[in-house]
């Protein structure tokens, strides 16, 4: 008899990973393949069609890689802001902009409000990042994107693809710009800009929407109940026990995360102090709760500084970072000047400086600028009264032992495709047969290193 089991996929930006895995936690099967991304310089854009499809396979392959089994549900997260127009067919009509994609129209925007009204009802700078500014490059750029009647993040349009419902769900809703986050309801600025988009079934990660059905859709994953589970980077704060009010996630990938998650909603005041700093405020994957997000470029910073000193793989950087830890800084150490996309400026940069004494203040000094975002939430929502750290970086000496000294006594989870296991279970919530974390936030599945 096949065996019962859960599937989560993370619509990522580099690739699209699904997870086979048991009711009980444990993983099965896994595939993966790239984000079909056409580049074109800055822009990065794929086709609907084209990313549903890569979803989809990858899918099929993760159930077939399992075995003999039986798929139950299905759980989609992914990046936030890119999304799928759909016409009144059901059938996309546009590109879907990655979300780092410059090409969103902020100045459109800029010219009918303010940025400080546009921060107090969306929780987010007014940018090119969210959706809105994408859909409104594309109205003005892309003829068939005028006839969108619903925008679809990129995991919902997945679940759509699937056969599912079209759903709005909550944490990747409050990322497109087009969600009035105190009322949780469509703005009405965005609604005067582009149309009411967002699709009028409201949920919350872990609900039920829909079942995979449909001839084109390989017959191992009909039947399965299908969830929308959010971003991924709540996915990961989900399955790593940090969903509750009062917890710190920290997220060390590429880009590190800062996420903390509250039971109380916050004052547009409040919501308009925070973002004036770069601080996010959305609605979380825990039903009623809302988050705080701040990301910074810490994670590429690092791998920017680890190749300029030769250290191309994990070995040498896990040697870098051991030597950095058995230094002390001096005040003529070389220190961190300025941080951005483009790249990285070092000061007092003299003879006979190591790499050890450059990879120690590095990360002393990018540690300190993700404090002062820690410093920033907890003035408007208090101290946190736990913490937990993930991704690639805390397996870095010297990341590991800065990260201790500033957060005391964090809980280090090493989970390979957090997004992708948050997804498998919400998908089991949604089936009914795990149940969402309770008011400790700790999931059924608990994971640590």
């Amino acid at each position: 008899m096949p065996q019962e089991v859960l599937l989560g996929v993370d619509v990522g930006t580099t690739s699209i990973k699904a997870l086979t895995v048991t009711p009980a936690g444990i993983i099965l099967g896994e595939a993966s393949a790239p984000t079909p991304w056409r580049h074109q310089g800055p822009w990065a854009d794929a086709d609907a069609g084209a990313l549903a499809d890569v979803a989809i396979d990858v899918c099929a392959r993760a159930a077939q890689a399992a075995g003999s089994v039986k798929v139950r549900s299905i759980g989609v997260t992914g990046i936030a802001e890119a999304g799928a127009l759909i016409d009144r067919s059901g059938a996309p009509c546009a590109p879907v902009l990655a979300w780092f994609d410059p090409r969103g129209d902020a100045a459109a925007v800029r010219a009918i409000v303010e940025p400080r009204d546009y921060q107090r009802a969306t929780g987010r700078r007014l940018n090119s990042k969210p959706s809105l500014m994408k859909v409104m490059w594309l109205r003005a750029n892309i003829a068939s994107a005028r006839d969108a009647v619903r925008h679809l993040c990129v995991a919902e349009w997945v679940v759509r693809a699937l056969g599912g419902d079209e759903v709005s769900e909550a944490s990747l809703a409050s990322r497109t710009g087009m969600l009035d986050i105190a009322e949780r309801q469509p703005w009405p600025v965005a609604v005067e800009l582009v149309g009411d988009l967002l699709p009028s079934q409201r949920v919350w990660a872990g609900d039920p929407a829909g079942q995979v059905q449909g001839e084109s859709i390989p017959e191992s994953l009909r039947g399965a109940t299908l969830a929308v589970a959010g971003l991924d980077h709540q996915a990961a704060v989900l399955i790593s026990g940090a969903s509750r009010d009062g917890a710190l996630f920290d997220s060390m990938g590429t880009a590190e995360a800062l996420i903390r998650t509250i039971a109380q909603p916050l004052s547009r005041d409040d919501i308009e102090w925070l973002t004036d700093r770069d601080i996010d405020v959305d609605w979380s994957v825990r039903p009623d709760h809302q988050i705080l997000l701040a990301g910074r470029l810490t994670g590429l910073t690092l791998e920017r500084i680890a190749a300029m000193l030769g250290a191309d793989d994990r070995a040498a950087r896990t040697a870098l970072g051991e030597a950095a830890a058995a230094l002390e800084r001096t005040v003529d150490s070389p220190r961190l000047v300025d941080v951005s996309n483009d790249g990285v400026t070092l000061g007092r940069i003299t003879d006979g400086v190591s790499p050890a004494a450059t990879w120690r203040a590095v990360v002393e000094d990018l540690t300190a600028m993700a404090g002062e975002a820690l410093e920033q939430m907890a003035h408007v929502v208090g101290e946190p009264d736990s913490a937990v750290l993930g991704g690639g970086w805390t397996r870095n000496p010297m990341v590991a032992r800065a990260k201790r000294e500033q957060l005391g006594s964090p809980t280090f989870v090493d989970i390979s495709e957090p997004g992708a296991l948050g997804a498998a279970f919400q998908g089991g919530v949604a089936a009914g047969l795990l149940e969402r974390p309770g008011t400790d936030g700790v999931p059924l599945w608990q994971v640590s290193a």
